[in-house]
Parts: structure tokens; sequence; C-alpha cells
């Protein structure tokens, strides 16, 4: 076999990432890069660098999902030279095909989850993979698969090397530790869009929050189930499981869950089961709360309706209380009527068409039943084609999922023009290759930063773009926002802390990386 080298032609190396591959040749290393300046880049010449150096070796890339590993396999297959043997495993491939093609293959794309059932099952061993590259290295927390691949493949190789990636890894500096040690990391390096290597290539992003008020009809209705949740706090205060003077959020509430249920585990007392009803009473009051403030009457019907069928007993006892089936009644009175959201929401898309016909537009949403809302009403507009993009799971009839292929065709009607609006839930924020576009519309703020960050990096990639954040007035909308900003400035200052203690002075050589 010839030398690995880029092909010929598609991609002009920027020096960043030169750079950056070349500290991730030193050691263990997480990438930390905005979404849309090349990460897959830096882990091309890096593996690049270890097929040549290392005749007998292997690289790894692992992605979360299935379409992501093909998007992967068919970049660096457009970006090196024909003649190195590559093989994609994921879940559809056969176990003993997959011993075959991860033996006679020196570059693999994989899905994790099929490399760690490969590996318990010893149809392979990862001694001679001399690069792992984990995409979306966020995840590689607690039990995700990927822990448990980078656990093996510490014990196994003979020349180990591993790549993480990601555009976002967490606010909580727990969690960003979590993730460098189970990836054994030693080099953190870290762009922003205001690094001076990095803004030539960085178009720029207005952002934009637009803050909604909400009738007086909502209002009237969040009073009555807001009732209904004050009881049930007040209650598990009383009961000396929910702190006094404290503003009970969703997080408390769930951490609380947990809590009960461990206790209840090792044999608690029998109180602990009537606590456990009135915390999920809650949960389900604070999310028909928000589905009624951040999405409308609609989301808050099918929230309700949904109680009366659920197998749970707390579910069931919710809804005979008098006040939901006061909200049910006033909610259905307010059946043809919109969140004030939707009509902002096609103002925003009718401007953006009128300024450039061509406009792409991304809205994002949480929930699954906004996404039909608003494709609906979008596509009773002139000139805009709407189309619906979320995950595989079938909900019921009225709510199929998608499978990969119908999502890959989808995205490739958006690219072309056939749709102009993508209207998705978070399945739209991570990896997939989704056409840089002008417009990232939230239709409710997020607490995410990583999140936050993802669904900003679908615009500006290529030309200047907007993200625009709809908040209803006094809402978790809101606090979700600035939660977010508060987040994502935590996440940076942390990373910067990493990258000082974290990156060895390594001696600058001449590689293959000079020639690319």
């Amino acid at each position: 076999m010839g030398t690995l080298t880029l092909a010929p032609v598609g991609i002009a190396v920027r020096e960043y990432q030169r750079g950056i591959a070349e500290s991730a040749l030193t050691g263990n290393t997480l990438v930390v890069l905005p979404t849309g300046l090349g990460k897959t880049i830096i882990a091309l010449l890096v593996a690049i660098e270890r097929l040549t150096n290392l005749p007998e070796g292997k690289v790894l890339m692992l992605a979360p999902t299935r379409p992501l590993v093909l998007q992967h396999a068919r970049f660096f297959k457009e970006h090196l030279v024909d003649g190195i043997e590559t093989a994609v495993l994921t879940g559809e491939v056969q176990p003993e095909t997959r011993r075959t093609m991860f033996e006679e293959s020196r570059l693999v794309f994989a899905t994790p989850e099929v490399i760690r059932n490969d590996v318990w099952e010893q149809r392979y061993s990862l001694s001679r993979v001399c690069l792992v590259v984990f995409d979306e290295a966020h995840r590689c927390v607690k039990d995700y698969a990927y822990s448990e691949v980078a656990g093996a493949y510490k014990r196994e190789a003979s020349n180990p090397l591993i790549l993480g990636l990601t555009a976002s890894p967490s606010a909580r500096k727990s969690r960003i530790d979590e993730i460098c040690e189970k990836l054994a990391i030693t080099n953190v390096e870290t762009r922003t869009e205001t690094d001076a290597d990095v803004t030539a290539y960085v178009k720029e992003v207005s952002l934009n929050w637009i803050r909604v008020p909400l009738p007086p009809s909502y209002k009237q209705i969040s009073k009555v189930l807001r009732s209904a949740l004050d009881e049930r706090v007040e209650k598990l205060r009383l009961m000396r499981q929910l702190p006094s003077g404290v503003p009970v959020s969703k997080r408390i509430l769930l951490e609380l869950g947990e809590k009960l249920r461990d206790r209840i585990k090792k044999g608690g007392p029998g109180m602990l089961y009537g606590a456990v009803v009135l915390q999920a009473q809650a949960m389900s009051l604070m999310h028909s709360i928000e589905m009624l403030e951040t999405q409308g009457v609609h989301g808050l019907n099918r929230s309700l309706a949904r109680l009366s069928v659920a197998d749970s007993k707390s579910a069931r006892g919710l809804s005979k209380d008098p006040r939901i089936l006061e909200a049910q009644k006033l909610s259905h009175s307010l059946a043809d009527s919109e969140h004030p959201k939707l009509k902002r929401l096609r103002e925003l898309v009718v401007e953006d068409l009128r300024l450039n016909k061509a406009s792409k537009i991304i809205v994002f949403t949480q929930f699954r039943d906004t996404v039909e809302t608003i494709v609906n009403a979008l596509n009773r507009l002139e000139g805009v084609s709407a189309v619906r993009f979320v995950g595989q799971a079938t909900r019921n009839e009225e709510d199929p999922g998608l499978t990969q292929g119908e999502q890959m065709e989808i995205l490739e009607r958006f690219r072309q023009g056939s749709h102009n609006v993508l209207v998705t839930t978070s399945i739209g924020e991570e990896g997939l290759h989704v056409p840089d576009v002008d417009h990232v519309i939230f239709y409710e703020a997020v607490p995410s930063e990583i999140r936050t960050i993802q669904r900003r990096g679908r615009t500006g990639r290529t030309r200047p773009g907007k993200m625009t954040v709809l908040i209803a007035e006094g809402t978790i909308d809101e606090a979700y926002y600035w939660s977010s900003k508060r987040k994502e400035q935590q996440m940076h200052r942390f990373l910067e802390t990493a990258k000082r203690k974290g990156v060895r002075p390594a001696k600058r050589r001449t590689t293959l990386l000079d020639y690319a």
C-alpha cells in the first residue's frame, strides 16, 4: 500500500485544524470546537498520520447513530486515496460478518454499542487499534457505550491514542472531569468563534430573543394548575422531603424521585410510597404548566388527556383532581386558539422569505406534539414548504416515527430546496449533516448549553445567519434562556482551566500534516 495522503482535491486544511491535529498526536485529546469548523477534518488528519506511521495499526471512528457513522465513512472515503480497507459496522450487519470485516479492515466506522458487544463476545480484539475517535464525546459519561469501549481500549491496545470531538461537553465541571477521566484525556484543545485563528472562518450570527406576552385566558388556566402543584409541593415539605423556602424546579423534583425510589429499594418506611405519588403528580403538573405556557392549549389538552389512560396510580389519581377537570374544561373552550408564539413564528418566516426567497430555516421545538402544529401552521403560508423531522420512535398512529432512510431523504430534499423550513426536535441538533441555514428559530428556550450550542451551530457556517429564541413572558422560557447562557459561560471557563492544566509542551516535529 502506498503512502496515505489527503485526496488531491477537496480540503484546504486550516491552520488551527493543523495545530489541533498536531497536539492530538502528542496524547489523548479532547477537541471542543464550534459546529461547522471542521472537527471531522481534524480526525481525518490524525487518522492519516497514525495509519501511515503504524502500518499494522487500525483506526476506529465511533459515532452515536448509524446515519452519522455513514456520513463519516463517506467523508473519509471522499478525502483519502483509494486502497485503504474500510468497514462500516452497525447493528444491521450480522455478528460473524462484523468479525471478518473488522479483522480485514484498517479503517472502521461503527456505533459504540456494536463495538462494545463484539468485544464482550470476544469476536475481535482492539489490540491493533492505534486510534479511536469518539465523535460527540460529551456522551462519554455514566454507562453509555462509549465509556465501556474506552475502558476496553485502554486495557487491550498496544499503541493507544484517543481523540474526543464535541462542540459542547458540559457546563458542569464534574461532567467535564468525568469525560476526561473516561477517555484518559491529557490534552484539551478548545476554540471559540472569537479566537484569533478561527475568526476568519466564522460567519456572523445575529442573536435575537423575542418576548411574547401570554393571553389572560392562558394565565387563568395556569393559575388553576399551579394551585394543584403548590398543594403537592407543600405536602412534600410537611413530610420533610423538600426544603422549605426554596423554589421547586423540575430538577429538584427529579432528584427527589431518584432519592425516594432508592430509599424504597433499601427498605425505607411505607410513607415513602405516598411521597413518590406526590412527587410524580408534581412532575406531571409542572409538565402540564410548561406545555400550556410555552406550547399552547393543544399541547396541554394532549398532556392532560394522557393522565386518565395512564397505567400509574399517581396519574389516574391526578386526573380526578377537581382542578385538573377545571383546567381541562377551560382549555377545551380555547381549543381553536393558538399560542401567540405561533403568530410571531409565521411573521418571522414570512419576513425571511420576503427578503430572500431562497432562505432555509430550521425551527426547533422540544416537543413532538408541537412539531405537527407548527408544520400545519406554516404550510398554510404562501411560498412555505415546511417538513416534519423527528426521531424513529412511533408513539401512535398520529405521531409515527421516521426511519433513518426517511430522515436522510428529508434532509436531502431540504438541501436541494424542495422544502425551505425544517421543523424538528432534538434529533436535528446533533451530528447529522444538516445543510447550512439562514435562520435557526427556537420555539422555546432550552436550559441545556449543549443543545443551545448545537442548535446555533446549524447557521453561520458558510454565510451569515440568524438565531432567534421565542420566549413566553413570565414563564419557564425565561429561566431556561438565562440558564443556558450562564452554563455556556461556565463551560468555557472550565475548558480554559483544563487546557492550561492539561496541555503538555511537546517538541515541534515535521509530520505528514506539514504536507497536507
